[in-house]
């Protein structure tokens, strides 16, 4: 019976894992299609579980039957029903409030199921989460580590649905947006070091100077992790100067963006050199267990400074930018992985 949780266990996490990428994509993707108000409440709709689909289940209707919490807009102004009520043949405001945590009035359907989708996947998310904390109980005698990362787990995506509605009600207030980014990377972490717990063995090593190696290792993790805080302060710019332009005239953005672009674009070298150095010293180790990751983590570092010069370079297209943090993400955990696989000194035994 335990083997069989366990292997639930295992599941849910490798679920949870490739999940947590999704929902970094998707929220990406909400960013780039200025869908982040396309559910203006939160968690439901417009009132509704399942969100409308045409713009006449937003406008108001004489004789129908509204239920408390369902909106409308009327007059350029949202407005959520105070109960249950029969509407008469003109708008009374007498059954409505306006809806006071902000002034966003505007339905776009496509807009509107692009953030659905991101909030259901994210609640596919909370579902594994839920079922991996649930199963890890049957590590409580042999690995008590996993409970407790499974507990802090459930936590942090309760935090970030709690923050996903801060963001809604704030109309997509930037350093909310930041917050955000963070704790999906935390999210990604913790998943990464489970997955670590979950596969570790004992290796027998030759000697090496891995201690060194180690460091480095921790040190790239960390520049990966600024790199990517600079990268949201630049696409909080991005955001500021595309409302200003109307969401046009692309080739123009790049110029208008404040020095913290020049800086991010030149911070990528650092990362690049340090990254480079660590491969090659891993290369010339022997730790083979690394490798692989090494391996797996300069193909996404170069994939990720290709998108980046395109983004410079090519008048910042729209799909490159979901796939640009995407890479980042997929870096973050990558490297996180190959500090994990690096052994301490020669007598480490948590390589996997």
């Amino acid at each position: 019976m335990r083997n069989r949780i366990q292997r639930f266990f295992r599941i849910f996490s490798f679920l949870t894992f490739v999940f947590t990428f999704l929902v970094i994509l998707a929220g990406s993707v909400v960013r780039v299609t200025q869908s982040g108000m396309g559910c203006p409440d939160w968690p439901k709709c417009f009132g509704y579980y399942i969100p409308p689909t045409s713009p006449e289940q937003v406008n108001f209707h004489p004789s129908f039957e509204y239920q408390k919490g369902m909106m409308v807009i009327e007059n350029d102004t949202l407005w959520r029903a105070t109960s249950n009520f029969v509407s008469k043949e003109t708008f009374a405001r007498e059954n409505w409030e306006k809806y006071p945590k902000h002034n966003y009035a505007e339905f776009y359907v496509l807009q509107t199921w692009i953030e659905y989708i991101n909030r259901l996947l994210g609640a596919v998310l909370g579902l594994f989460v839920v079922g991996m904390l649930v199963c890890s109980f049957s590590y409580w005698t042999t690995n008590k580590k996993l409970v407790g990362l499974s507990f802090l787990m459930l936590f942090l995506t309760g935090f970030q649905g709690w923050l996903g509605a801060l963001v809604v009600a704030s109309n997509l207030a930037p350093l909310k947006i930041t917050i955000h980014m963070v704790g999906a990377l935390m999210l990604l972490g913790i998943v990464v070091i489970i997955q670590y717990y979950l596969k570790k063995k004992s290796d027998n090593l030759p000697n090496g100077n891995f201690k060194t190696i180690k460091a480095l290792s921790l040190i790239t993790l960390l520049l990966t992790f600024a790199q990517i805080m600079m990268g949201t302060q630049v696409r909080e710019v991005v955001d500021v100067v595309a409302k200003s332009m109307n969401f046009e005239s692309r080739e123009l953005w790049i110029d208008q963006l404040s020095v913290i672009f020049p800086v991010h674009r030149s911070f990528s070298i650092i990362v690049l050199a340090v990254n480079g150095y660590l491969f090659y010293r891993i290369f010339k180790s022997t730790a083979d267990s690394a490798l692989r990751y090494a391996f797996l983590l300069m193909a996404i570092l170069l994939a990720e400074i290709v998108l980046g010069i395109v983004l410079a370079y090519f008048s910042m297209p729209a799909f490159a930018q979901p796939l640009h943090l995407l890479l980042g993400s997929m870096l973050f955990a990558a490297q996180l992985m190959l500090f994990l696989a690096i052994p301490k000194s020669n007598t480490h035994t948590g390589l996997y």
